[in-house]
């Protein structure tokens, strides 16, 4: 074989092998872009990064105080761990699991498991200590019933109520951080007759829901307050998710600049600022929410820039005290013409 053949040869392995190598490296860079793209393509450092810097939070047991059934009972305490795990920003576990996990880790240091199962099993030092851990007490669970009949048929307004303790200590220190009742009301309508009776139940449903979300706002303020995190011309973003809102929740909104401390302990007591109004939630969102000022608030009053702006969700039993306020103010007003 000449020299000349031999030249042609080599040149065409060289562009083969440059053809494979290009082809190999566009599509890394499409897969590395994909990943850019996609949340759920992030790539394993994101992954592990992203989750090394979420406060953990075990949730212990709750205890039923409040003669609620087995099935109510077992519905608050899910609801509650629900909630906490809705916001999206904390590492939760369940103190059960998190004993057995350290449990399994000793067995491992000691050599004693040699089964198929020890590769999954969690590496001993990279169990991570729960920074808070959320407990506490279902302290009452009923309803109330009041109404009349008329031919037969009798009607109720059935008031449904749920009063949560809960408690939030320190992982550490095992301290008792906070200790705080979550209540949450709901209302439905019953009618019976000789024959038949029916409730939707749905106001127990809704007493329910609203003291869950009321216990996962503690754990909330002191870990990541809700805040307003954009002002837009007509609403305002959230950082809360579809499942710690829903539209039609109110918030007050808190010009929260500065954070106090107990001049005794050194404890933090929260933020120094002033309420500046209200909004509404009118849209939710899996990673955050829009809302829209009500009452007085007017948007170019809120500046993210200069100050931080926290919510306090308003509660319905507020909101109907409010509401009764103002209609006797506005009948008193009325009266007082004549």
């Amino acid at each position: 074989m000449d020299t000349k053949t031999l030249l042609k040869l080599s040149l065409v392995g060289l562009l083969a092998i440059s053809f494979v190598a290009s082809t190999a490296y566009a599509n890394e860079d499409v897969e590395d872009a994909e990943e850019m793209r996609t949340p759920n393509k992030l790539g394993k450092k994101a992954k592990k990064a992203d989750a090394s810097e979420r406060i953990v939070v075990a949730v212990e047991k709750f205890e039923n105080k409040s003669g609620a059934s087995d099935s109510t009972f077992e519905t608050i305490r899910t609801r509650v761990q629900q909630c906490v795990v809705g916001a999206r920003k904390f590492e939760v576990v369940e103190r059960e699991q998190l004993k057995s996990a350290m449990s399994e880790q000793r067995l491992a240091a000691s050599g004693l498991t040699e089964t198929e199962e020890d590769a999954d099993a969690p590496e001993s030092g990279k169990m991570k200590a729960a920074s808070y851990i959320i407990y506490g007490n279902v302290l009452y669970c009923g309803k109330d019933k009041s109404g009349g009949s008329s031919e037969g048929v009798a009607s109720a307004v059935v008031k449904s109520k749920v009063e949560l303790q809960i408690k939030i200590t320190n992982g550490e220190t095992g301290k008792i951080l906070i200790q705080k009742s979550a209540i949450g009301y709901g209302v439905d309508k019953a009618m019976s007759t000789s024959e038949f009776a029916s409730s939707t139940g749905q106001g127990m449903r809704d007493a329910i829901d609203e003291a869950c979300h009321m216990a996962a706002d503690v754990l909330r303020d002191i870990a990541y307050p809700a805040k307003i995190v954009k002002v837009g011309k007509k609403n305002v973003t959230i950082n809360m998710t579809d499942e710690e809102v829903k539209e039609d929740d109110i918030f007050d909104v808190m010009e929260a600049d500065e954070p106090l401390t107990d001049p005794d302990t050194g404890a933090f007591l929260g933020f120094d600022g002033d309420d500046v109004g209200r909004v509404q939630i009118s849209r939710t969102g899996p990673l955050a929410s829009k809302a829209v000022p009500i009452g007085n608030l007017e948007l170019d009053e809120l500046d993210t820039d200069e100050h931080t702006y926290i919510l306090r969700r308003v509660s319905k039993a507020t909101l109907r005290k409010e509401a009764k306020k103002a209609s006797q103010k506005k009948k008193a007003a009325f009266e007082s013409r004549f």
